[in-house]
């Protein structure tokens, strides 16, 4: 790609744009931080700000029927912005397109597009009307191609813990060699852990899988530019529906017959790839016409047009560019939405879940946790004892990244509420402390085989001392029991008060038997798909 010269009083709108995609990457990286306990049982900031504003959750939420959700109406203002200025979303705040762009300086040798995501521009509108066509029938699956929670889920699973362990392990070295190592990086540490590190070491299931995911999105990228906006998401799709009503519009909406440099310089391809220019000046080919749909309003074509041509203002009277989808493979993508959800609920593992797939606290019914939830990684982020884990097939395809308690990483903590704080959906309702310690997640079962106190005569009765429910879910009775040497000896046997039991797995983490613990929480949840 040829760097062009541009008037300065024009390449204020580079830097307004750039200056925009930093802010609000930057916005993005606060919020993610601020979602973390931070010696408060309230949060302060509004984690979910950007869900909040992301109209492709509120369609497929509203298309699910699911409960209404307020804070989700706050995307109509980005609808009714995008009517007027066009698909500004994808090229001034979207934070994996800054991500996207910045990988793409770093990473890729600049160069001239292959024209690949042209050919598959299609795509990402086929993919919206299957998602969409899916949400009808409660299949919402939109949070898997989402670009703000594509990009949050693979910085709470793998980034953000990869960066803590990192600062972490240097941190240990510096340490170890001493001074004058340890006079710069003790207090670079304890500023880091303070303000940006997780307060504990976290782990996640899942990292390869994520991490996977978000490579081939970055590496699309030395393809061509936006290859990820261009040709799969489905917010752009979205946007670029809206956006083609939109009153902003390009002068000329054609490419110059002289010039080709918009062509060149557009990360979008609004207005196709460089071709032959003679093509065009003998009229033997049509001039490409500016596509709204596509456009970012990067304002590239404007800033670097050496003849001072391009310029975006309102009432500009010109015809759309045809969308043309096709009316075969549209109602294709509808009919592969709603085929969808039988394939997907129809596996064993969605009509027999495990029983040991605890959820979130008061996601009761399996159903419905399963149609609201985002898979964004917010709860699993914000957990307090690292419990919260992405799922894999435990609860068939439906369940794919949605989240679950494993007791033997991190129990629920009795006195936390912070996941129903930040799911922006309501997929884990927003519960008072009190109603949360009264929620049941599951209930405790022993097995007494491998129960040192049942199987070696052995006193033990942790479970019991870590049990914070009040009266204990977990007492004792004192039984006759043989131990390792065959003598008959009296120990404090646990036993689990189902009726009291809240299934937060306090007793399942802290178990000293290894491997499987002795206790296991087994789920409680109501299956209703």
């Amino acid at each position: 790609m040829i760097t062009k010269s541009s008037a300065p009083s024009r390449r204020r709108w580079l830097y307004l744009r750039r200056g925009s995609q930093v802010v609000f990457f930057l916005l993005f990286l606060f919020l993610f931080l601020q979602a973390e306990y931070k010696g408060q049982e309230i949060l302060g900031w509004p984690v979910d700000l950007f869900f909040r504003f992301d109209p492709l959750i509120l369609a497929a939420h509203s298309l699910a029927r699911n409960p209404f959700v307020w804070g989700l109406l706050w995307s109509l203002v980005l609808v009714a912005l995008t009517l007027v200025l066009g698909r500004f979303f994808c090229g001034w705040i979207c934070p994996l397109g800054t991500a996207l762009d910045g990988f793409r300086r770093l990473l890729f040798v600049r160069r001239a597009d292959a024209g690949v995501a042209d050919r598959f521009r299609k795509v990402k509108y086929y993919l919206l009307i299957v998602l969409l066509a899916g949400a009808v029938f409660s299949l919402n699956l939109v949070g898997l191609f989402d670009p703000l929670s594509l990009l949050y889920r693979t910085l709470a699973i793998v980034l953000y813990p990869a960066a803590g362990l990192g600062v972490e392990k240097v941190s240990l070295t510096l340490y170890r060699w001493g001074a004058p190592f340890t006079f710069v990086s003790e207090p670079a540490y304890q500023f880091l852990k303070a303000t940006v590190l997780p307060f504990k070491p976290l782990l996640y299931l899942l990292p390869f899988l994520t991490l996977v995911l978000f490579i081939l999105v970055v590496v699309a990228e030395g393809v061509d530019r936006r290859f990820w906006c261009r040709a799969v998401c489905p917010l752009g799709a979205l946007y670029g529906l809206i956006a083609r009503f939109s009153l902003l519009r390009r002068r000329p909406t054609v490419l110059c017959k002289d010039c080709q440099d918009c062509a060149e310089v557009c990360k979008m391809g609004a207005l196709g790839v460089r071709q032959d220019a003679a093509a065009f000046k003998s009229g033997a080919a049509p001039l490409p016409r500016h596509q709204t749909s596509e456009c970012q309003l990067c304002m590239s074509c404007q800033v670097f047009c050496e003849k001072g041509r391009v310029s975006f203002g309102f009432g500009v009277k010109a015809p759309r560019a045809p969308l043309d989808l096709g009316r075969r493979q549209a109602i294709t993508a509808v009919a592969a939405g709603a085929a969808l959800v039988p394939l997907v609920r129809l596996s064993s593992l969605a009509k027999r879940p495990d029983e040991f797939l605890i959820r979130p606290p008061g996601a009761q019914d399996e159903g419905e946790f399963l149609s609201r939830c985002l898979r964004c990684g917010e709860c699993i982020k914000v957990c307090l004892t690292n419990g919260l884990q992405p799922v894999l097939w435990e609860a068939g395809l439906e369940g794919f990244y949605t989240s679950r308690l494993i007791p033997r990483m991190g129990y629920c903590a009795y006195t936390c509420t912070l996941c129903g704080q930040v799911c922006p959906t309501g997929a884990i309702p927003r519960l008072d402390l009190q109603v949360k310690q009264a929620t049941a997640l599951g209930t405790a079962h022993i097995n007494r085989s491998r129960c040192i106190v049942y199987s070696e005569g052995t006193d033990c009765l942790v479970c019991e001392e870590h049990c914070p429910v009040s009266p204990k879910a977990i007492t004792y009775n004192i039984i006759d029991v043989l131990d390792q040497q065959g003598r008959r000896v009296q120990v404090k046997a646990p036993v689990v008060q189902a009726d009291r039991c809240i299934g937060c797995g306090h007793c399942e983490f802290v178990c000293p038997v290894g491997g499987e613990a002795a206790i296991r929480v087994k789920r409680s949840l109501r299956v209703e798909n």
